[in-house]
């Protein structure tokens, strides 16, 4: 009696781990695709010598949180300003998100930013930025399907996002250049081959007249997203046409979208902090 005493204490706490994993899977994946919403009210504080070529970067998360990438990404920003004497303030507060201070700013750069970051009256103060004149950029996450923002999804990315590459997770891949954006390109690789978790989206933007900068050839790269037990049916790429780097006129306004930028390491790689460089000058009009 006893040994089936303890076998039926080992079998439920073994149900129990498991119901405990599954548990928090769900949490996990529910905080993905939907995030847990908060939002700010109160405007930060902004540099009283704001004046010029102005940048804002905006790292608020309410989904997953890219934080290695996020941290890497403020200080390289932050030196590339300062070496092309750029005004520049970094926040993760969105109720910057106003037309008082949305108007001091040249270009705002969405770093790897998920979930329902702004209220409704920050979404429409930045629909109204950008129609008229203003500048986005948006890194990796900021492209996911977390953002809940039909609007967004649509015409600032131009797509829906479906999936990222999981088996594995980090595989390294060729990028190759689409001609075009003389700023865009400059000295840019033809061909580019670099790690990154790729990105899967459901349609190529360029259906929708955006333009591409960098494709992704799929030949030796496993694009499948499935999850054992959980995801079945992630197992497909885009093909022939699988844009990574785009961008677009939005109203008088610009955008710019780069599905790279997981990792911390890839604010220290030098060809992606080029394009960076030359998505900001190309959005915000730097050198017109």
């Amino acid at each position: 009696m006893k040994i089936k005493r303890k076998l039926k204490i080992v079998l439920l706490s073994i149900f129990g781990l498991v119901l405990l994993l599954f548990m928090a899977m769900g949490v996990f994946v529910y905080k993905a695709r939907y995030g847990i919403n908060f939002y700010d009210s109160k405007p930060p504080e902004l540099p009283t010598d704001l004046s010029g070529k102005a940048v804002l970067l905006f790292s608020k998360t309410n989904g997953f949180r890219h934080g290695e990438a996020i941290d890497g990404a403020i200080p390289a920003f932050e030196k590339m300003a300062k070496e092309n004497d750029w005004a520049f303030f970094s926040t993760d507060n969105g109720a910057v998100f106003n037309p008082e201070q949305l108007q001091k700013f040249n270009v705002v750069i969405w770093n790897n930013c998920s979930g329902k970051v702004l209220d409704e009256e920050q979404r429409q103060n930045f629909k109204n930025y950008l129609e008229n004149g203003g500048g986005y950029i948006g890194i990796h996450a900021s492209g996911d399907n977390s953002h809940q923002w039909d609007w967004y999804e649509q015409n600032v990315i131009g797509t829906l996002f479906s999936h990222h590459s999981l088996d594995p997770q980090f595989q390294k891949g060729t990028l190759n250049m689409e001609e075009g954006n003389s700023v865009l390109t400059n000295n840019l690789p033809i061909k580019w081959d670099r790690e990154e978790e790729w990105y899967v989206f459901l349609d190529s933007p360029r259906k929708k007249g955006f333009s591409i900068l960098y494709t992704l050839d799929e030949t030796n790269v496993n694009m499948s997203g499935n999850i054992k037990y959980m995801v079945s049916d992630k197992d497909f790429g885009m093909g022939n046409d699988h844009p990574i780097v785009w961008y677009n006129n939005l109203g008088e306004g610009r955008v710019f979208y780069s599905a790279l930028g997981h990792q911390g390491s890839a604010f220290k790689e030098p060809e992606h902090l080029k394009m960076l460089e030359n998505a900001v000058r190309w959005t915000g009009k730097f050198d017109e």
